[in-house]
């Protein structure tokens, strides 16, 4: 038989366990409702610190003045062409004398029918012309020739000769001294039946006018 000590003690063990029970799920909806919560606020506050940070680099990138460029000066006076000629001087007979005009002037000594024999690649044998130059320094002082350059052509169209590496060529190399004169030969291949209208053109010096010899070396 029970005492009624035991039967008063039954109600408070049963309570006891109650109250365990509804700590130990009031716990258990704490943790989930903080999980739950600390998620959405990491979310949305990271977007918000991206958006900020990147609202504040475009607002200082947009704040920056845009880079100038200093403006190319216009060019006060002629420019030269690096890819132009030099010019050619007014042409005189195959006989005659002509003048630069800086006190050089220049004569064909001589021009031969020779058999041309061309030595080396892209060099032809066959019939051809040995042309004698000549250039005078009328200048106050000494002057180079090692530059000069002679070249002929062909027919009303200007159509070039080749120049061949031939034994018989001595171009125009030295320095002449005021008054002096020196003397180079050259030969071009130019059949007979070419030699009609030829053209013989001096250049004395690089960008220096050409002197111009035209007529029948026939």
């Amino acid at each position: 038989m029970s005492s009624p000590a035991a039967s008063a003690r039954r109600p408070s063990r049963r309570l006891l366990v109650l109250l365990g029970l509804g700590v130990v799920v009031l716990v258990v909806l704490v943790v989930a409702l903080t999980g739950r919560g600390g998620g959405d606020a990491t979310g949305p506050a990271a977007s918000g610190s991206s958006a900020a940070a990147a609202s504040s680099s475009a607002a200082s990138g947009s704040a920056l003045p845009p880079p100038t460029n200093p403006p190319t000066p216009e060019p006060t006076g002629p420019t030269a062409d690096a890819t132009a000629l030099p010019p050619t001087l007014d042409p005189v007979g195959l006989d005659d004398e002509a003048a630069v005009g800086d006190g050089v002037t220049g004569r064909l000594v001589s021009i031969e029918a020779v058999q041309g024999d061309g030595e080396g690649v892209g060099n032809v044998d066959g019939p051809s012309l040995l042309v004698t130059v000549e250039l005078t320094n009328g200048t106050d002082g000494p002057l180079s020739f090692d530059a000069a350059v002679v070249e002929a052509y062909t027919g009303p169209d200007l159509a070039p000769a080749t120049l061949l590496d031939d034994a018989q060529a001595s171009p125009l190399r030295g320095t002449a001294a005021p008054g002096e004169s020196l003397t180079g030969s050259y030969v071009f291949f130019v059949p007979e039946d070419q030699r009609d209208d030829v053209t013989v053109q001096i250049g004395y010096q690089a960008g220096a006018p050409y002197l111009v010899f035209t007529g029948s070396a026939s």
